[in-house]
């Protein structure tokens, strides 16, 4: 029972930053719509999201992908970033359907990554871990992070 308690709590975590790392996303697709005209160029990045393409590479050398499951990778990850896109777009969405929406997408690119995968790298596969934040480990509770936040 504690165990599924631990659980239901590591997702709430996992959710919440997925969730923070949709931002940006979010934040430029409100942009778009309401008429603001810079120039993509001009605009200053504040938050650096790692391209699909070093994605490919980071899982690539931790599972040892040949080029075929590589490129078969990217696809899989193109395919969610248009799906994530698209849901971000439908403004006729609540915000409950919208994480409904995401959660459906990630379970899917989840499955369809392990389709990809020989039993061997199957074992080295661990979803949850790619979608924390750069310097978060995968034991990192919700407490420890609520405990760093109000610390600062």
């Amino acid at each position: 029972m504690k165990s599924e308690f631990l659980g239901k709590r590591r997702r709430a975590f996992v959710l919440a930053l997925l969730v923070f790392s949709l931002m940006p996303l979010l934040a430029s697709a409100g942009r778009q719509s309401s008429g603001d005209v810079t120039p993509r160029h001009q605009r200053q990045r504040q938050y650096k999201t790692a391209s699909i393409d070093d994605r490919v590479k980071s899982l690539a050398k931790l599972l040892d992908l040949d080029e075929k499951q590589q490129s078969e990778l990217k696809g899989v990850l193109w395919s969610r970033h248009e799906q994530v896109i698209k849901m971000l777009r439908a403004e006729s969405r609540s915000p409950v359907d919208r994480v409904k929406q995401l959660r459906a997408i990630n379970d899917n690119t989840v499955e369809r990554i392990t389709a990809l995968l020989n039993e061997e790298q199957k074992k080295k596969y661990n979803p949850a871990g790619h979608l924390e934040a750069p310097g978060t480990s995968a034991k990192a509770s919700l407490e420890d992070w609520l405990k760093t936040t109000k610390q600062k």
